[in-house]
């Protein structure tokens, strides 16, 4: 069975040897030995657990909640939903990609002049090329209107601070919260969530998924279905049918 020294194993995943030592500390991956010199030893097992964290980082998780869904007793089917959707994901970005490239071909192959260019080739490409996932448009949402929130506040903090005049601020501050209270209800009505174990999607209460923990991707949730409390992978609310 091959081993690694910390130097080693950092060098043949390609991240860095204060990457690991972080891991360690965060008792993300820990060795599976320690010499008497204080030195580490992984294994091959710990160098595919590493890239399956790096996976799910690259994915939007947070280290926190990798680690407690590689504690779990069900990680292995939240692992494979996770796994799943990003597959989906991946396959609906590469055949836009793919249409996309095949539609601007045809334009090209067009372009003999002005005339031999037709308006419905214009508005195909115009449309495909703005036919973004429905839930990276929510995400998109949400940050420009955090961004908006946090512009105003501060704005609204300097004001307040020059003039003395607090009411402003107040005023600021309420709008903050209709704002921050309107995004909130328009993300969960976007997004639904499938359970790891029966596999069904479902719509949670407001309010349950506001308070759930929760990752970029994930949000632990109890199944109506099958009763199961575990991270529930986040689908578009329209891609499937809901419970």
């Amino acid at each position: 069975m091959s081993t690694y020294t910390t130097g080693e194993l950092a060098k043949s995943v390609g991240v860095s040897v204060r990457t690991l030592q972080y891991y360690d500390q965060k008792h993300l991956l820990k060795p599976t030995a320690t010499t008497d010199g204080g030195r580490r030893i992984y294994t091959e097992a710990d160098a595919d657990t590493l890239k399956l964290i790096l996976l799910l980082k690259s994915m939007g998780l947070k280290l926190a909640a990798i680690r407690e869904i590689l504690a779990s007793d069900n990680a292995q089917p939240v692992l494979e939903l996770l796994l799943a959707e990003q597959a989906k994901r991946l396959t609906r970005e590469r055949d836009q990609a793919t249409t996309q490239l095949r539609t601007v071909t045809a334009v090209q192959q067009s372009l003999t002049g002005a005339a031999g260019l037709s308006l419905k080739s214009i508005k195909d490409m115009d449309r495909l090329m703005n036919n973004q996932q429905s839930l990276k448009r929510v995400h998109g949402r949400l940050v420009a209107g955090g961004l908006l929130m946090d512009a105003l506040e501060i704005a609204g903090l300097v004001y307040a601070w020059l003039t003395g005049n607090w009411w402003v601020f107040a005023g600021v501050m309420v709008v903050a919260i209709v704002v921050a209270a309107g995004l909130t209800r328009h993300y969960f009505q976007q997004v639904a969530y499938t359970c790891p174990h029966c596999h069904t999607t479902f719509k949670p209460r407001f309010w349950q998924a506001f308070w759930a923990g929760h990752s970029p991707r994930t949000r632990k949730l109890t199944c109506p279905h099958c009763g199961q409390t575990d991270y529930c992978v986040e689908v578009f609310a329209e891609s499937s049918k809901l419970s």
